[in-house]
């Protein structure tokens, strides 16, 4: 097959993806006015694309019976319109990313256009008045490609904009400050950070064996008790291992003696019952994962079918980029990059675990240096979490209770507390 021929199957497909994405959710008509017709190579295609341009322009609904009535009355075939969105929506591909679509549309229109100006330029060439300078014949080509412009969203917005959303965002929060779904059940934390925040990526670091993962465990249990539909990712630890865990603790029966197999017959009662109550939570488990764009592709999969409410990573220094670099470092930064960057595309808290380096040790208490691998963690995150344990807490056996430092809020003040695990 000719390069040419790739070309155009590719824009066959990202075009019925992009129409199909925006026919079938509502929340993603707003990305309309980032394409134009021409970036449309199928006269189907493009008539469709019309067609949804001239719903939004009226503000009507933009579905499958307007969109064939708006047809209908243009003199297109009614059923022949039927019968193509239906087969775009069905061939529509189940882990959705419209953003990404339509980059790759734009990107093979431009392509395309390119294209097009060369084979126009190699006939013009061949065609070319003997009389006309070679400058002049030069610049003609280049004119050409300055022609070509490309299509950029404008990412300004003057005051008067930013004080309308500005005071929008005010009173929404206004009407939310009775909703305690993002408080993470730890109340002296609580009263400190006011729970979690949409678009803000919280990191909790910690040395190992001082309780991280139970902490953010209790963490995720009880927003998602709360009706967040919360995505815990485990690089450490398998779900049966979890499940262990958040028994254990609503039980108060000893992990160790339940791994071991070592328990009372009329234990499983409780653990029946606990079993039952934890199963009803909108909370999922993952330890499959080990990339962050695996995570980017899942969690824009749960957002669109599950409404996600919160992501939690245990723990950063196992995840892992696709993208090549020179040194971890410089792995690490993308990685908090693309959280930071997750966070505000699906406006959702996320909490990334995070080992401190052995430093610490040295110290009876973190400071934010002490984050392991990369500085680019302590400059994109939103808050910064430490959880110390003082060596007699250490001794206990049962609960013990973490100092809880709030070494970086952005939009808080920065102190400590106690919590119990």
């Amino acid at each position: 097959m000719y390069k040419t021929d790739e070309l155009v199957l590719a824009c066959k497909e990202a075009e019925e993806n992009v129409i199909a994405e925006i026919i079938t959710d509502t929340d993603n008509i707003k990305y309309i006015d980032e394409l134009d017709k021409e970036d449309f190579y199928y006269k189907a295609n493009k008539v469709l694309f019309e067609l949804i341009q001239e719903l939004k322009a009226k503000e009507l609904t933009i579905d499958l019976i307007t969109i064939s009535e708006l047809g209908a009355n243009k003199k297109y075939d009614k059923t022949k319109i039927v019968e193509t969105i239906a087969y775009m929506s069905d061939s529509l591909p189940l882990a959705r990313d419209i953003e990404n679509t339509i980059n790759i549309l734009k990107n093979l229109s431009m392509k395309r256009k390119i294209l097009e100006i060369v084979q126009r330029i190699n006939k013009n060439i061949v065609e070319i008045d003997i009389s006309k300078d070679e400058s002049e014949v030069k610049n003609e080509i280049i004119q050409e490609f300055l022609n070509l412009k490309t299509r950029q969203k404008n990412t300004e917005k003057n005051m008067t904009d930013i004080m309308i959303e500005t005071v929008k965002d005010i009173e929404k929060k206004y009407k939310k400050r009775d909703d305690y779904s993002y408080r993470t059940g730890y109340l002296d934390l609580d009263k400190i950070t006011d729970g979690l925040h949409e678009q803000e990526l919280t990191i909790i670091a910690a040395r190992p064996g001082v309780g991280k993962t139970a902490f953010a465990l209790q963490m995720a249990e009880h927003i998602a008790k709360k009706g967040k539909f919360t995505y815990f990712i485990s690089l450490e630890m398998s779900e049966k291992q979890l499940g262990n865990r958040i028994i254990a603790r609503k039980s108060n029966i000893d992990s160790h003696l339940m791994r071991m197999g070592w328990i009372e017959e009329e234990n499983f009662i409780t653990i029946g019952k606990v079993a039952a109550e934890i199963s009803n939570i909108q909370m999922c488990i993952d330890s499959k994962l080990t990339t962050v764009q695996d995570i980017e592709t899942k969690a824009n999969e749960l957002k669109q079918n599950k409404n996600l409410g919160l992501i939690v990573i245990d723990y950063l220094q196992l995840l892992k980029s696709k993208n090549k670099f020179n040194n971890r470092e410089q792995e690490v930064a993308d990685i908090s990059r693309r959280l930071k960057l997750l966070t505000k595309k699906l406006d959702i808290p996320i909490i990334a675990l995070c080992q401190l380096n052995r430093e610490t040790e040295k110290r009876r208490r973190p400071i934010l240096a002490d984050l392991r691998e990369s500085g680019s963690l302590e400059q994109d995150a939103d808050n910064v979490i430490f959880l110390h344990v003082e060596d007699e807490e250490k001794e206990k056996k049962g609960v013990i209770y973490v100092d809880t430092i709030v070494a970086k809020q952005r939009n808080g003040p920065t102190r400590h507390c106690k919590n119990k695990i």
